[in-house]
């Protein structure tokens, strides 16, 4: 089954998805085959119910773990590898409702002015340019023009954004080589960001943030700014706006003044007889 395993995940790779999708997929498919009694090959719908029942999970862990069994299965039975496919009739773990949770104006300036590198370009480049973890930690300082920015998105494809000018300010006179490095200079990646972003934000005194919360700021700044939320999708390199709605909170006083913008009635509302 390793064999089957490592075919599955070549194809994935082949297919040119990202490499945190096949490191995802390719451990998620090995826990579930020594979890089940006989192996991948051999799974019933029970079994794999049992396993994603697993009381310590989330929802988005059990949604997550759903949607790589599924589409390990969907590759192995088209492909002639497996006789039938037990997760068509698995247990759908219903999606979590996201709600956007962008830091607030204050944090966002406490956090800069409390950091220094590597979190200080970090947070003003998810920020202010809407970059993921994985992104910021590839972004060298020949990808950076006074005009625009060049980068290599969530599925590996190669994407523009427009620079912001406090962005072009603090890195036009970096030295060639990776905007963001490690305290000791070296080269980290998105997932030393995720995994050292708790401890950084604790030190300074705000624990309750973490790096998406800067993405989700952008997405609501220029929503506040009259940015459309096709604008916000662009801007973000979304290819679904479904995904823009998560990151754009709409303020109150926003609903308050679309409420309010309503257009008077006419004529009045005929008088009830008696």
């Amino acid at each position: 089954m390793s064999e089957l395993i490592a075919e599955h995940i070549a194809h994935l790779r082949a297919k040119g998805h990202s490499d945190r999708t096949i490191e995802a997929r390719d451990q998620i498919i090995r826990r579930l085959h020594d979890h089940l009694p006989y192996g991948l090959a051999w799974a019933s719908v029970n079994e794999l119910d049992h396993f994603l029942a697993h009381p310590r999970w989330s929802r988005w862990t059990r949604a997550t773990y759903a949607m790589h069994i599924r589409g390990f299965y969907r590759w192995a039975t088209a492909g002639g590898h497996l006789d039938g496919d037990p997760s068509i009739d698995m247990a759908k773990p219903r999606n979590p409702k996201c709600l956007p949770h962008p830091v607030t104006d204050d944090e966002l300036i406490q956090a800069l002015n409390r950091s220094t590198d590597p979190w200080y370009t970090a947070i003003l480049l998810a920020s202010h340019e809407g970059l993921r973890a994985s992104e910021i930690c590839r972004l060298t300082r020949a990808d950076v023009s006074e005009d625009h920015i060049r980068l290599i998105g969530k599925g590996g494809d190669p994407e523009i954004v427009y620079t912001h000018p406090v962005v072009w300010k603090h890195v036009k006179d970096r030295p060639p080589g990776r905007l963001v490095r490690g305290p000791s200079g070296q080269d980290i990646t998105g997932r030393w960001l995720s995994q050292h972003q708790a401890a950084h934000f604790r030190r300074i005194g705000l624990p309750g943030l973490h790096m998406h919360r800067f993405r989700h700021w952008f997405a609501t700044t220029l929503m506040d700014s009259g940015a459309s939320l096709r604008t916000v999708q662009e801007a973000l390199r979304h290819s679904s706006v479904t995904s823009t709605q998560i990151y754009t909170k709409v303020r109150s006083g926003q609903r308050r003044l679309a409420i309010r913008s309503l257009p008077t009635p006419l004529t009045q509302h005929p008088a009830t007889s008696n």
